[in-house]
């Protein structure tokens, strides 16, 4: 049966898959050539600006989903889908806070051109898991 829980959680994660997706596409790919464009310094400026605009936007919507995703086998029971997208939230909170962040941190600490450009390598796999969740989403929601 599809309830407003498994609707929002839905909604969720496709806001993070989509946020995901461009910064994957319109974002990472650029770090490289803003660092050569705009030196160090400024580079180390916008960096900063955009890593607290970041975690102000997803921040909150990976609380809500990982809320979600406790939250909906609490009341439909711990399906195979259900675990299956308590893992895969759990995949994406590792892979952010566990290498994401640290990349972050190096680039703001050293404005390194190679670590500009390596970010989305690294981030495919956050990308991955974001989308993965938004299709165990859809299927849990009865959307397909």
């Amino acid at each position: 049966m599809i309830t407003s829980l498994h609707l929002t959680q839905l909604a969720v994660s496709a806001m993070l898959a989509g946020l995901c997706w461009t910064v994957q596409l319109a974002v990472y790919p650029r770090f490289g050539h803003l660092r050569r464009a705009a030196g160090v310094e400024a580079f180390r400026v916008y960096h900063a600006a955009y890593t607290r605009a970041m975690g102000g936007v997803a921040g909150p919507l990976m609380v809500a989903e990982l809320g979600f995703s406790l939250a909906v086998p609490a009341v439909a029971g711990w399906t195979a889908g259900n675990s299956a997208g308590l893992a895969l939230t759990v995949a994406t909170w590792g892979w952010t806070f566990g290498v994401m962040v640290p990349r972050h941190a190096r680039l703001q600490a050293a404005a390194d051109e190679a670590e500009a450009e390596g970010l989305a390598g690294w981030n495919w796999p956050r990308t991955a898991a974001w989308t993965l969740r938004t299709g165990v989403a859809l299927l849990a929601a009865g959307a397909v």
